[in-house]
């Protein structure tokens, strides 16, 4: 398909073709009809010269000296022949003899055009009509000078057809520049999502008005992508974190313990905590649940104050809580945070009433390097935290090491 500026410099090459071809012939018919006035009018002031300067000798019957006249004027005036007739129709005087070259071609076309008949003046002497002149035009200086007005002309409309064009085409860069911003604005927008680009401003009016608009909509639409952007934001947090604690959820812990066994350069680097309160029924149900979601969220603030800054603490559910700890190279550094975070709760929970709440934990320890996936090591981890929590609290790793000597931190027994 063409470009706008395709068409629209077809449409205005058309439109100066057209134009110049319409002057140029109104021009050259005017310029015809005035040069014919013109001819007309000269051919009639040199016949009457011519029978005014005759009077005396047609008067006389001295014919020498009237073509001597005649030759004379003819010499130096515009007329292709001149006849001298008495009052008898007997011609006097025939000026060229009749040999004489006539026009041929466009000069012939161009003097019938110019002088279809003999132009004839009486000759007076007083009162009387002694003779007449008949003098045919000469179109030869009338074509030398059409000539040089034709090829004036050409080059007048040629060099107003090259700038008239060349004005379209500035003004064509004008509004295909207005037009070209709001085009590359509007695709950039709608490929790469780009809503803070803008549409600069257009030195033409309207194109000025549509930028000012086409501005106004991007900015509404920027508005509209922010609060979209806002709100999925939103929801994709309250999808994947505890509404009351503020931790990731369940759901966020198993994407990011899937991501990272799923990686060969973390795989086997990777341990993973469950925790789970040893008294928190009893919170509940000696304080109530606003003092149990108190110790819930002191108990958040402590895991995540005991671990490093690319470790995931998660609460599951209740009052189970998850840790999922990277670049781990041994059980003894997941027996070190084990016993860290199992320090953090030594302290009681300070209630809003002031009531001291000791709160102990229970720790399963599941190693990525003795699992072959996410879900076997949640497992073995929440079977260890199980079995530990029957011994009384503390630590333990899972199960699939049971057989290889003791594997467990001291049990707590800090209680209210």
């Amino acid at each position: 398909m063409p470009t706008l500026r395709k068409s629209l410099q077809r449409i205005h090459l058309v439109i100066i073709l057209v134009s110049m071809t319409f002057s140029g012939i109104s021009l050259s018919a005017l310029s015809m009809f005035a040069l014919r006035s013109y001819a007309e009018n000269n051919l009639q002031l040199v016949a009457t010269t011519i029978g005014y300067s005759v009077q005396r000798a047609v008067s006389s019957g001295d014919t020498g000296t009237a073509a001597e006249i005649v030759r004379n004027i003819g010499a130096t005036a515009q007329f292709s022949r001149a006849r001298i007739i008495d009052a008898h129709n007997r011609v006097l005087i025939n000026w060229p003899s009749p040999g004489a070259k006539s026009p041929e071609g466009i000069a012939k076309l161009v003097t019938h055009w110019l002088f279809p008949q003999p132009l004839k003046v009486p000759i007076i002497d007083g009162q009387r009509e002694i003779g007449q002149v008949w003098l045919t035009g000469d179109a030869s200086r009338i074509l030398h000078f059409l000539s040089r007005a034709v090829k004036w002309l050409s080059g007048s409309l040629m060099v107003t057809a090259l700038l008239a064009f060349w004005l379209s085409h500035r003004m064509h860069s004008g509004i295909l520049a207005g037009l070209q911003n709001i085009t590359s604005v509007a695709h950039d927008v709608r490929k790469r999502r780009s809503f803070s680009r803008r549409v600069p401003s257009s030195s033409i009016a309207e194109l000025d008005k549509l930028s000012g608009d086409f501005n106004s909509l991007l900015n509404e639409l920027s508005s509209w992508q922010n609060h979209l952007q806002r709100e999925n934001d939103s929801l994709v947090h309250q999808a994947l974190h505890d509404e009351l604690t503020g931790l990731p959820n369940r759901r966020a812990f198993e994407l990011e313990l899937k991501k990272m066994m799923s990686s060969p350069q973390t795989a086997c680097q990777v341990a993973v905590l469950f925790i789970d309160g040893d008294r928190f029924k009893e919170v509940n149900d000696t304080y109530g649940h606003a003092a149990g979601d108190r110790v819930l969220v002191e108990t958040a603030l402590r895991l995540r104050a005991r671990l490093r800054k690319g470790d995931l603490v998660a609460r599951l559910g209740g009052d189970e809580f998850a840790v999922l700890l990277s670049g781990i190279e041994s059980g003894e550094q997941a027996a070190r945070v084990a016993g860290n975070v199992i320090e953090a709760m030594r302290e009681p929970v300070r209630l809003d009433n002031g009531t001291a709440v000791a709160q102990s934990l229970s720790i399963g320890v599941a190693l990525a390097k003795n699992h072959s996936s996410g879900e076997a090591m949640i497992a073995q981890a929440d079977a260890a935290m199980y079995h530990i929590k029957e011994l009384g609290g503390g630590w333990y790793f899972s199960p699939s090491l049971w057989g290889q000597g003791p594997k467990a931190g001291p049990p707590i027994r800090n209680l209210a």
